[in-house]
């Protein structure tokens, strides 16, 4: 039994970590930082809020077949809540707790009722919400949106916490220095993509409007714009409200 609780630990870390981070995870240093293992009733844990993901992830079936059929293969991150109450999913992993719940409650079979846990201490919402980001990243489960309302909503987090605005390119060094690295031509295109699109465009946003499209929307906005003003064709303002008549006309799920 003990032998299974370190694999699973030592599973999570490796999941968790670079290659470089793992070396020193197994030094005196990281160990102490990497969490306690515990087994945590379901009923203590909630999901994180607000998670990147914004629709159900699209494995949802799959991922709950195999933990009807296997039980939970790795260990949940979760942090203590900041308000003491139990625990908080802190690194991915919002979907397992939900079917485990769901689980549970359609069953009553016991397996279900606890979970092996990493345990962290709680950091910030911040913190929280650049683990949940690198963790789908790592798995490949989120779309361009929704990376980029998570990395608008990471700025006002981050602003809030440390009492000032940052410039986006402030943004990306302190992404960076968080270990979500990220550029700041990338969060220029998220926020127009949040911004500017997604009120014009919800059915393409919501279907994964990518970022290269992303772009070439955008690039044709400022051509268009400069072709506008050349020619004198009307105000900043008519353009603006001709553009956004042609994104809501365009508006469509088969965007690629």
């Amino acid at each position: 039994m003990e032998s299974n609780r370190a694999s699973l630990f030592i599973g999570s870390c490796l999941q968790l970590f670079s290659d470089q981070t793992v070396g020193w995870l197994m030094s005196g240093e990281g160990a102490a930082s990497a969490g306690r293992l515990e087994r945590v009733s379901i009923d203590q844990i909630r999901a994180y809020a607000p998670h990147p993901r914004r629709a159900m992830n699209p494995e949802y079936d799959r991922i709950k077949q195999s933990i009807r059929e296997h039980g939970l293969e790795q260990p949940l991150i979760v942090a203590d809540s900041a308000d003491g109450a139990g625990y908080v999913v802190s690194a991915g992993g919002n979907t397992r707790l939900t079917i485990l719940k769901e689980l549970r409650a359609e069953t009553g079979d016991d397996r279900f009722a606890t979970v092996e846990c990493v345990v962290r201490p709680w950091e910030s919402d911040a913190a929280v919400l650049i683990a949940h980001l690198r963790e789908n990243d790592l798995r490949g489960a989120l779309s361009f949106i929704d990376r980029a309302h998570a990395v608008v909503e990471l700025k006002k987090l981050i602003e809030a916490q440390e009492g000032r605005s940052l410039a986006q390119r402030q943004l990306a060094a302190r992404l960076t220095q968080s270990g979500y690295a990220v550029s700041q031509t990338l969060i220029s295109c998220m926020v127009y993509a949040v911004e500017v699109l997604e009120p014009l465009m919800p059915t393409a946003c919501a279907g994964g409007l990518a970022r290269r499209p992303v772009e070439r929307i955008r690039a044709l906005e400022r051509a268009a714009g400069t072709v506008w003003k050349d020619h004198k064709l009307g105000t900043k303002a008519e353009f603006a409200e001709t553009f956004s008549a042609l994104c809501r006309r365009s508006d469509g799920p088969d965007w690629s």
